[in-house]
């Protein structure tokens, strides 16, 4: 329950406090989830590379394979 005689300046305290707090814990929030995306990256990015260079030397290998088989015109 709020009491009513809070003077202008008082709740423009209150209201800075309270905006101050919940821009803290979004920031925090921010921190946490952006954390939490470069552990995945740092991990998922090599993982990437990895992946899509074996595909690219299975495919170099398929089309190696197909110049071998094919006769000679």
């Amino acid at each position: 329950m709020l009491a009513r005689g809070i003077s202008p300046g008082a709740r423009a305290r209150r209201g800075l406090l309270v905006d101050v707090v919940l821009a803290a814990v979004i920031a925090l929030l921010a921190l946490e989830l952006t954390a939490g995306l470069g552990v995945v990256a740092f991990f998922g990015l090599p993982l990437l590379l990895l992946g899509l260079l074996w595909i690219a030397l299975e495919r170099l290998v398929g089309r190696v394979r197909q110049r071998r088989r094919a006769p000679a015109r």
